[in-house]
């Protein structure tokens, strides 16, 4: 009897712990999502605006120089999208170009929700917090953004939070459920 409850604790633990540890993987490879607060999640965003600029003009001279160079034969330079397993050149062709094309969209579509949210509050008088911390990324703490703008601290925490809420409700409307 004492056997057979040292093994059921056994087996317990170890698949409690193998559960734990296929969870951390599936997170890691972004097949479940992770508990990121869409405070986080804005934040994110908004220091990778710029980047998202920078991915949509890569993507397109990507397309042009496919279009002027064909597909080289074993770049490693240009990521094959492909579903299926013996495609023509001239299929692979298509089909990265309008891969890139759909990508170029999406992250077009993900620019104007971000302009959008960022106009919605682009005239608050402490807006230059967002610009200084996020967009520009010329001061990294709200100690150097109070020295730059002349304020007390506590006044640059105090605003960059209420207007870092608001671009969040707007990101992310689904946020407003946290409080509800």
């Amino acid at each position: 009897m004492q056997l057979k409850k040292e093994i059921e604790v056994c087996i317990k633990k170890t698949s409690e712990k193998t559960a734990a540890e296929v969870v951390e993987l599936l997170k890691k490879q972004r097949l479940i999502k992770s508990d990121m607060s869409f405070y986080k999640k804005t934040e994110i965003v908004l220091y990778n605006y710029e980047k998202l600029k920078l991915a949509v003009k890569q993507k397109e001279e990507d397309i042009k120089y496919i279009k002027e160079n064909g597909l080289p034969e074993r770049s490693k330079s240009i990521v094959f999208f492909s579903t299926a397993g013996n495609m023509s050149a001239g299929d692979r062709y298509v089909e990265l170009i309008e891969k890139y094309k759909a990508d170029i969209a999406e992250t077009e579509r993900d620019i104007a929700r971000i302009d959008n949210a960022l106009d919605k509050v682009r005239d608050d008088k402490y807006f230059k917090i967002i610009e200084l911390k996020y967009l520009k990324q010329e001061a990294k703490t709200d100690e150097e953004i109070a020295e730059i703008l002349e304020k007390d601290q506590s006044t640059i925490t105090r605003n960059r939070n209420r207007i870092m809420n608001s671009i969040k409700t707007i990101l992310f409307p689904e946020s407003i459920r946290e409080i509800m």
